[in-house]
């Protein structure tokens, strides 16, 4: 693996609001022209409030105020998901209306966004009727919405410094090939056509990036992917043995895949087991993403980190002490393995899928996390 070049930036150059954006030359991230790292945070449910309330959603424009005060320099969040989908569709005018409200927010604030814009992407056909497959159909419903919705969204906002990259969707990569995946389907869902597909996949992907470097030539575009699967290769190319583990290579060639041109962000999520955290572990699985990202040419974008075990529920005998220190160990390794864009899992706007490390404005006992993003933004910014 080649030598990574070291991150350096000034503090000033944490300021979202400050204009010159991301891009990526190569293989590097880079902001104003010089090399750029930063951590931020999912704020999944952002938008969805407000999309519904506009100006009376108070608790998420609070969310926002908050997270600027901790100097937090961006947040992921979903920009169309379920019902934000079908709100769109039923009233651009006011959809919108509501999106300029949260984009004004996020500008008072100091604090960068990087919206995923088809979440939940295989469930969009749902909404015209048609199958997952249908986004490898070039005369469907699907991509023709994708397509406009893109268009819109980019044609809307990419003169706006606060929009830090563009992503398409989120793990689109874990339904791909599943012997079992029509068991994970709705009951009246339950068709081949459904069933997920690399090839399919990868189309909708580069469907995405392609309609973005229509609007926008420099602002990175991610796919959204989390980690491949140990058999991700398997999965696709050998159907006789499809929950065979991957070798190294078969492991790189499937995070390719994620990352079709013109995506120039190797997406992975990445979560660590709290109750069996094995630090040695966790940095030669970030090393090896990071050597996977450098053969890519591409910045490798840790879209969600965090320490979990199962739902993230905690009881009555958790080790809160041993969680903070797996916690910072994490971010430590992240930092370590000069990862150029990382976003912990998750702040919760709306109060709710609470668990391990998940912040919100009621349950204050994971606000150490804001502590840990403030002091590893300060050594990126110290080089």
């Amino acid at each position: 693996m080649r030598c990574l070049v070291c991150l350096v930036l000034s503090a000033h150059a944490l300021s979202a609001a400050e204009p010159g954006g991301l891009t990526v030359r190569n293989g590097q991230l880079l902001r104003a022209g010089r090399p750029f790292a930063a951590y931020g945070l999912n704020v999944r449910d952002l938008a969805d409030e407000i999309l519904d309330k506009g100006e009376a959603a108070t608790d998420c424009f609070a969310a926002l105020r908050v997270i600027g005060e901790h100097k937090v320099p961006f947040i992921r969040f979903w920009a169309s998901y379920f019902d934000n989908r079908r709100k769109f569709l039923a009233d651009p005018e006011r959809y919108w209306r509501h999106m300029d409200l949260l984009v004004a927010a996020a500008e008072r604030a100091g604090v960068g966004l990087a919206p995923t814009l088809f979440w939940d992407s295989w469930k969009v056909p749902w909404t015209f009727d048609e199958f997952c497959l249908d986004w490898g159909d070039q005369a469907s419903k699907t991509r023709a919405f994708a397509q406009r919705y893109t268009r819109d969204f980019l044609t809307r906002y990419r003169g706006r410094p606060i929009f830090w990259f563009w992503e398409f969707s989120n793990e689109n990569n874990l339904m791909w090939d599943l012997p079992n995946g029509l068991e994970f389907l709705p009951k009246d869902r339950k068709v081949a056509r459904n069933l997920a597909t690399r090839e399919v996949g990868e189309a909708s992907i580069r469907l995405f990036g392609e309609t973005v470097r229509e609007l926008d030539a420099t602002r990175p575009i991610s796919s959204g992917c989390s980690s491949p699967r140990a058999c991700q290769w398997h999965l696709a190319r050998d159907q006789a043995n499809p929950w065979a583990n991957d070798s190294a290579e078969q492991t790189a060639e499937a995070a390719g895949w994620t990352a079709p041109a013109p995506v120039d962000l190797l997406s992975i999520h990445y979560y660590a087991r709290h109750a069996r955290y094995d630090a040695e572990l966790v940095r030669a699985e970030l090393a090896r993403y990071q050597q996977i990202a450098t053969r890519m040419n591409r910045p490798l974008y840790v879209g969600e980190f965090g320490v979990l075990d199962g739902h993230g529920q905690t009881g009555t005998d958790f080790d809160e002490a041993a969680y903070q220190r797996h916690a910072r160990d994490l971010f430590q390794a992240v930092h370590e393995a000069k990862v150029p864009l990382s976003a912990w899992w998750v702040y919760s706007a709306k109060g709710y899928g609470r668990g391990m490390g998940a912040l919100s404005a009621t349950d204050r006992r994971w606000d150490f996390v804001f502590d840990l993003l403030a002091e590893y933004n300060r050594k990126l910014a110290a080089g």
